[in-house]
Parts: structure tokens; C-alpha cells; sequence
């Protein structure tokens, strides 16, 4: 499955939208009322754009943040897999 940024027209199952709940979640919790929904679509294109500018960052330096595997061998030690590309598969 594709990591999603996501679009305002297209924001179910996006980080955009677990964004969304992650702000209203944790409003809830600091402000001990729900979330002021004033003004949906602004708040929207915001969120899209930080998980668009995210995921963007995170493909283009997918090898920087991963590029070595420790794994058991199965033999009782361990080895090093030495990681020369990954492909997060995003989906902006």
C-alpha cells in the first residue's frame, strides 16, 4: 500500500487526514472541549500541504533514513544488509 498524502478532494485514508484526528484528539486534551470545526477547508489545505511536504521529503531522502538492516541470521548471530535504495511508494 502507497504511503497517501492526500488532497482536499481526496482525503480519506491520507496522513492529511490522520493529521486531522491527531489535532482534534489532542485539542480535546489540552483545551478539554472539541475542536472549533469554523472552518474545515482552510484547515484541510493546510494539513494536506504538511503531509504532502513530508512524504515528499522522506522519498527523496528514503536511502538517508534507511540504508542498513540488522536481521538475525538464523545461526545465532546477526548480519548486516547494506541498503542501496528504497522506494517508500508515495503517493502525492
Amino acid at each position: 500500500m502507497a504511503l497517501k498524502a492526500g488532497h482536499v478532494n481526496d482525503f480519506s485514508g491520507s496522513l492529511a487526514e490522520a493529521i486531522e484526528n491527531a489535532m482534534k484528539t489532542e485539542w480535546q486534551t489540552v483545551k478539554g472541549s472539541p475542536m472549533p470545526d469554523t472552518d474545515p477547508a482552510d484547515r484541510r489545505i493546510l494539513f494536506v500541504a504538511i503531509a504532502q511536504g513530508v512524504l515528499s521529503y522522506l522519498d527523496s531522502h528514503a536511502t538517508d533514513a534507511i540504508n542498513t538492516i540488522e536481521y538475525d541470521d538464523g545461526i545465532g548471530g546477526t548480519s548486516t544488509l547494506t541498503i542501496e535504495s528504497v522506494d517508500f511508494n508515495v503517493t502525492l
